[in-house]
């Protein structure tokens, strides 16, 4: 379902209970959950990388939501449509819950300064490094921004989850970024950055997210909020 042209965002999983306000998990997709294939648009080309599908499930068991976040310029570029990315997203859909996973929202745009109209602009606020569609969810599904993590593949991942305020993000390098190019991605200002080899290597966001919003309903003010963020250094 679009909300607008360029715009996509899809509600897959149950809705959150009116009196909790979980973290939740913000996944890119290509490198991160499937294989990087440029302007991946065909569902024979899906393929997951290995072990996402537990890191996932792990989130779905302790009521953790997970929400993927993916620009899509091949739409605006006109490589492909949405009929195409709404095919290879059932695909992904089907794969993940064969593996008893669930991903519970997918926001897409596919606005670029580069497209043709309808598709062309420049910096459109839901087009990662901005955090649009990253609060658009938190609008929708009433999670805890400041407790969340963001996994993404590229510097824009990571940017638009601390634009967003959450606690941090983890760079992986099973997409596009190199070990290499990884170290110009920095902590600061209390956004924490840590870089792993994949999605899978990332159990411990589950450990932290749950035993964070634990914390925090127990003591709601500023100090367990930076006690639980801080629990992720030990």
């Amino acid at each position: 379902m679009a909300d607008a042209p360029g715009l996509w965002c899809q509600q897959l999983g149950p809705p959150v209970p009116e009196d909790t306000s979980p973290p939740a998990l913000f996944l890119d997709r290509d490198g991160v959950v499937v294989e990087e294939i440029e302007y991946l648009h065909r569902v024979e080309d899906v393929k997951l990388i290995a072990g996402v599908d537990k890191i996932i499930a792990s989130c779905n068991q302790n009521n953790l939501p997970v929400v993927l976040v993916t620009n899509q310029s091949g739409i605006g570029r006109g490589l492909y449509g949405w009929r195409e990315f709404a095919a290879v997203q059932d695909r992904i859909m089907e794969a993940l819950s064969s593996l008893g996973a669930r991903i519970d929202m997918v926001l897409a745009c596919a606005y670029h300064d580069q497209a043709p109209p309808p598709y062309k602009e420049d910096g459109h606020s839901w087009r990662k490094p901005n955090p649009g569609m990253l609060l658009a969810a938190a609008e929708r599904l009433k999670v805890n921004l400041s407790l969340s993590w963001i996994v993404g593949d590229q510097p824009s991942d990571i940017e638009a989850g601390r634009a967003a305020k959450l606690a941090g993000g983890v760079l992986v390098l099973s997409g596009r970024t190199s070990q290499s190019a990884s170290a110009g991605v920095r902590s600061r200002g209390g956004y924490r950055v840590r870089v792993t080899y994949s999605l899978a290597a990332c159990r411990f966001l589950v450990e932290y997210m749950k035993a964070a919003e634990i914390t925090l309903g127990k003591d709601p003010s500023a100090r367990a909020e930076r006690a639980a963020i801080a629990a992720i250094d030990q």
